[in-house]
Formats: C-alpha cells, structure tokens, sequence
C-alpha cells in the first residue's frame, strides 16, 4: 500500500496496512535540511527554492507518508490592489527584523495593519500583528464592501505540491478555519467580547468571512489539496465549550461541510488545549482531529481521547516535538512512539504523528527513531 493509499484509507475512518507515519512538516524544517536561508518576504513561498520538491525528498529520507502542509501565505490576507482597493505597503528593518505598515484606500476611507517580523532563526520566521484592519464597524462595512477575492494561499505552489507528491502521500494545505480566520483582521480579545457586546455584529463578520474564505478555499481544491487543514487553535478550551458551541462550532463545521462538497478531506487542526472541547469535535464533519497534545503544552488527556472521540475520526499526533524529540535519546523515542502505537492500534485509525511542526535543530537520528518505530510497531495484523 503506498502512502496515498494508506492516508485515504485511514482519513476515511478504515485500517490500512499500517498506521500512517506523518509528523506535521513545515517550512524551517525543509529549508534546514537543504541549508537554504529563506527571505523575510517570501518566506512562505520561496521564489529560487522548489519547495515541493524538496518537501517530498525531506519525507522520503526519514520514510513518512506526506501530508503537504506549505501553501497558505501568512501575509496575504489583505489582497492586492484592486478597483476601489488601493495597497501600499511600507516596511523598515532588515532581513532579520521588519515591521510592515500597509495602508488600504477605498471611496469611504482608509484601513490600516501593522505586522512584525522576526527571524528567531536561520531557518524560521515568524510574525505577530501590531495593528488590526478591522477595528470598528466602519472598519467592517468598508472591509466588507471593498476588499477583492481572497488570495491567501498559493495555488501555484499546490499544483506543482500535486505532482511532486503524486502516490506518496496526500496534498494537504494547512490553512485557517472560520474563527482563526477573522483573527488575520482583528484583534482576539475583541473577537471573544463580540459575541457578548454585539452578538449580530460578530456574527456579520464570521458569515461574511466564512463566504470569503470558501470561495478562495474552491480554488485551492480544484488546484490539487486533495484535504484542507483548518486552524481551530484559537477557540480553545480557554473559550469554553458554552462559547465554541454558540459562537464558534458551527462556522466552522459550515466550513468543513463545504470543503466536503467540494470533494476534499477536512483535518481539524488544535495544537494545544481541547480537554473541555472535543468531545464538541463529534458533532463536526471534520475527518481527522491532529494534534492531541498532551501536559506540559497541552491539556488533553490520550485515554478520555480514545474514550470520548467517536470511533470513525481519524485521530494525528501526541508525539511532543517541543522538549521530547529534542532532548531524548533514539532508544527513548521508540520506546515511547511503541507504548502510544500499542495503546491506540485498536482504534485502527491513527496517524503517528508530532504535536505540531518541529522547531530547528531537531536530531535527526530521533526522526529516524519515530519513523522506524512507526513502521514496526504501527503495522496491524
């Protein structure tokens, strides 16, 4: 069974040969390998740098089942100039450090969003919004009347992913769900009072982006992301189930649903928090659950998984990439990977799989341990 078959398999709910062994892989690992030194502005998708392809090569070293996770650009989510939507964009710093003012002027007035950017390694940038375009309802009705279609995921860059990946794997783009969403134009903080101060105002931005997001998500479908990887890391169990039940799930179980019909996968993606939550997961048309992260970078407790989760969710994750890959001894990591593979094989439908994507630095030999563990004790009989 190769790794596109055994993905499918196992996302439909079914026991494949064996338990897929696919680590959530993400840009600095690739580039790590390949010692290439991305730039702060194409960090994303790398012009001289053929990602999929040497996404693939990274895979085939250590032997996983790829789940081609790059493809959603971070900083695209406010659109190109457009009629009646003129982008300017001023930066200051280095390759290192830049903070990035972009102004947006329509017929009724001005948007604007501040982000930084921060190298925290060679191989690894990362950013934080300083400012957000949505701040008021006059922000929303000028965002709402003016802003172009989305383009926030290169679909360029996933259908050379579908060819390079071909039977290895699953082209899976990991992008952001209905509340993640909104949370690229405003604040968190704000996101978690609106329902409360202006129940009908929250609820016109989520049913505006859920429709703008979708329209984008079609295309990337119908460019060769066979699954779509939804961000739900936001509402967690921080918010409380009372809050993701009313304000939350249904967005994005509506967002799910879509993809379905559009004829991918759904992975639902939480890497942190989810112990006073999933159990609202089975009630979602979502077909994979990642990451399962446990203490001390989550709450979530592996045997009230396997007791609460309905049985045909495909479940990803649980290895903690953060402290345990990093520090352990090879011997440890089997050992480790063979007491989760023995406790969850009667489920038949889990993917062995990190909590989140590795930092840089991670020792390979630990990789190679994960996956040759993986491949010996993941197999059914």
């Amino acid at each position: 069974m190769n790794g596109r078959e055994r993905l499918i398999k196992t996302f439909r709910g079914e026991r494949a040969d064996r338990m897929p062994i696919a680590p959530f892989i993400y840009n600095n690992n690739i580039f790590e390998m390949f010692g290439y030194k991305p730039d702060i502005d194409t960090y994303m998708s790398p012009p001289d740098f053929d990602l999929p392809e040497k996404y693939v090569a990274y895979h085939d070293f250590f032997g996983f089942d790829t789940l081609f996770a790059p493809g959603h650009v971070w900083d695209r989510y406010i659109p190109p100039s457009a009629e009646n939507w003129d982008v300017s964009i001023t930066k200051e710093g280095d390759q290192d450090k830049q903070r990035r003012a972009t102004i947006v002027r329509t017929p009724g007035g001005e948007l604007r969003q501040v982000i930084n950017f921060i190298r925290s390694s060679t191989h690894m940038i990362v950013l934080a919004q300083e400012k957000y375009l949505i701040e008021t309802k006059e922000d929303f009705d000028l965002f709402s009347r003016y802003i172009p279609p989305a383009q926030f995921i290169d679909c360029d860059l996933l259908r050379r992913a579908k060819t390079a990946v071909g039977n290895k794997g699953l082209v899976n783009v990991a992008t952001q769900g209905a509340f993640n969403t909104l949370n690229q134009f405003r604040k968190l903080d704000q996101m978690f009072m609106d329902p409360i101060e202006d129940e009908g105002f929250y609820r016109a931005m989520m049913e505006f982006l859920l429709g703008w997001n979708m329209k984008h998500l079609l295309e990337v479908i119908a460019a060769g992301s066979e699954s779509v990887e939804i961000g739900g890391n936001l509402a967690t169990s921080g918010a409380g189930p009372r809050f993701f039940q009313k304000y939350v799930r249904d967005y994005e179980n509506r967002l799910a649903r879509q993809i379905h019909e559009a004829g991918a996968f759904v992975v639902y993606h939480n890497c942190g928090d989810a112990q006073k939550i999933m159990h609202l997961y089975n009630d979602m048309e979502i077909d994979v659950w990642g990451y399962i992260t446990g203490p001390p970078f989550g709450d979530v407790i592996l045997d009230d998984v396997l007791r609460v989760l309905r049985p045909n969710m495909a479940l990803r994750g649980n290895i903690d990439q953060v402290q345990f890959l990093r520090t352990a001894a090879p011997d440890e990591v089997k050992q480790r990977v063979r007491g989760l593979l023995e406790k969850v094989k009667g489920r038949g439908n889990w993917i062995l799989s990190t909590s989140d994507f590795p930092f840089d630095g991670q020792p390979y030999e630990n990789l190679h341990a994960f996956a040759d563990a993986g491949r010996q004790h993941g197999r059914y009989d």
